[in-house]
């Protein structure tokens, strides 16, 4: 099929966006904290499902310690400790500017894979850093009756914050992918254990109320299940397809085209018409991203 991977990542995109503003309304119901745990753990549930379907195992048992290790830290870095200030900011920022944020998280990983695994940066990967920089700040520079500044530079902080994590989770899973392992099973390798690590901080700060959620709240519930299967189940799937069967470079850019599509999407969802300068730094920090990946 000619543009199968292209059509995959679009699609992808479509439902990514989708989700950003189903997680930042459920967070505004239920918290940040809660929305998390509750997408991850149904997400390695659905995922895990899927591959007892394909290989008849729930979990990747063939994996080698070292896989485990690195895709397990990569998990717990990136999704749980990283998506764990996404969704705060998702709450604080709101759904455009918090993925706009979000889109730092190339410029990190490329900084950090110059620095930790000697990957070449270019004159072109640099130009892209200082592209994107200057959309993203340009944007969120801007003044605003929406946020107070001092809950802007909250939410600003937990946006950059939440890019590294995602960035070191990129790097991190580096080393697992040392060896042989399809895509299903690593991200199950690093799904599970950030599921557990969220579980595990929630026992300890005793915030068990997840499971008072799913029985209490039916509309939080459905959304969360909605948003879980067709963002980091669905989404993550045909983002592996993107990247299988097109261009790494043109996948990757594809990918990172959340923020632009969020722009209308917002607009039609809040009504919230977003200014001339807003739309310009998206697509200046898009074109930023592009040129990173293009490199």
């Amino acid at each position: 099929m000619p543009y199968q991977g292209e059509i995959a990542a679009l699609t992808a995109v479509v439902l990514w966006s989708s989700t950003a503003i189903l997680f930042e309304t459920i967070g505004k119901r239920i918290g940040s904290f809660n929305t998390n745990l509750m997408r991850l753990t149904l997400a390695a549930l659905l995922l895990s499902l899927t591959l007892y379907f394909q290989k008849g195992m729930f979990l990747p048992v063939t994996a080698s310690n070292d896989q485990i290790l690195w895709l397990g830290l990569s998990g717990v870095v990136g999704l749980a400790l990283g998506d764990a200030a996404f969704f705060k900011c998702l709450v604080v920022l709101g759904s455009r500017l918090a993925t706009l944020l979000l889109s730092l998280s190339p410029v990190f990983t490329t900084i950090f894979a110059w620095f930790f695994l000697g990957e070449h940066l270019s004159l072109v990967g640099l130009a892209g850093i200082l592209t994107t920089f200057t959309g993203i700040f340009w944007v969120v520079n801007e003044k605003s009756e929406e946020h107070h500044p001092h809950v802007k530079l909250k939410g600003i902080i937990l946006g950059i914050l939440a890019a590294l994590g995602q960035a070191a989770g990129v790097i991190l899973a580096k080393y697992g992918f040392r060896t042989e392992i399809d895509a299903l099973s690593a991200t199950i390798l690093r799904m599970a254990p950030a599921a557990l690590v969220m579980w595990a901080a929630a026992i300890v700060l005793k915030r068990l109320t997840p499971m008072k959620i799913f029985i209490t709240d039916k509309k939080a519930t459905r959304f969360i299940i909605i948003a879980s299967i067709i963002g980091p189940y669905l989404g993550v799937w045909l983002a592996n397809v993107a990247v299988k069967y097109a261009e790494a470079g043109v996948a990757s850019t594809l990918l990172a085209m959340v923020p632009v599509l969020l722009i209308p999407l917002v607009w039609i969802v809040h009504n919230t018409r977003p200014t001339l300068r807003a739309v310009t730094g998206t697509l200046i920090a898009m074109a930023g991203v592009a040129l990173i990946f293009m490199r």
